[in-house]
């Protein structure tokens, strides 16, 4: 009877509360209390009401500000995506702004690396995550997973339209920015996955791996592309 009554008191607490704050704030701290309890207990460990009663709501504010608890889950895997979005379009003009001031012909290596460490800076304070969304999103739920495609195009489309910024600003020449992106990306995540696990101890070694790679295999492709591009053009004068 007590714990009953209790309850009663804690909902008409948080209703008023609801009252007193704006719909934006209560989003915002649904979305907060969906990101902890998500990396403590799991997707499937966590229940609507676990979400409202953690942000202070009731469930019916829960309801109106997300549909189901997977609306909640996407919405913050959105939110993490459009700040990882923001940084590289952000890194990436800063980047190009540094090197015409330099001078510079080509993209440098070590202004390359600046980018790469500041992702997976970022993607470090989202470990819980990242891991409830390889352990839980991928499988055999259809749904998640066209989502978890949407969120991956959406990693190759920035990474895809940054370098096409380092060719049109002059510091590369043309390649098929898409399909690098898609070769670089899967390989990033995977990078990122083994940051986490191993607590950021191999960060710089996995972030020069990487600036190498990326700054090399283009450069690399660039150059066979013209190769072969002579060759065919003799081939056809001949």
């Amino acid at each position: 009877m007590a714990r009953t009554k209790k309850k009663e008191k804690a909902g008409k607490t948080n209703a008023n509360n609801e009252w007193r704050r704006g719909k934006e704030e209560t989003r915002e701290l649904l979305l907060t209390a969906a990101l902890d309890l998500f990396a403590q207990k799991g997707y499937r460990g966590t229940s609507v009401r676990d979400l409202a009663a953690a942000a202070g709501v009731t469930t019916g504010g829960f309801y109106s500000n997300f549909k189901s608890k997977r609306e909640i889950y996407i919405a913050i895997i959105d939110k993490i995506t459009n700040t990882i979005e923001d940084i590289v379009g952000e890194l990436t003009r800063e980047t190009i702004d540094v090197m015409k001031t330099r001078g510079g012909i080509q993209m440098e290596y070590e202004l390359l690396r600046a980018p790469i460490q500041r992702m997976f800076d970022e993607a470090s304070q989202h470990e819980a995550l990242l891991n409830i969304l390889l352990r839980e999103g991928l499988g055999n739920d259809p749904e998640f997973q066209r989502e978890i495609d949407r969120v991956w195009e959406r990693f190759i489309l920035v990474l895809s339209a940054a370098l096409q910024m380092y060719i049109d600003a002059g510091f590369a020449k043309p390649y098929d920015t898409e399909l690098v992106a898609r070769a670089v990306v899967p390989m990033s995540i995977a990078m990122g996955i083994y940051d986490a696990r191993t607590k950021g101890s191999r960060r710089e070694d996995i972030v020069i791996v990487l600036a190498s790679m990326l700054h090399g295999g283009a450069s690399q492709w660039a150059a066979w592309q013209d190769i072969t591009n002579s060759m065919k053009g003799r081939s056809g004068g001949s």
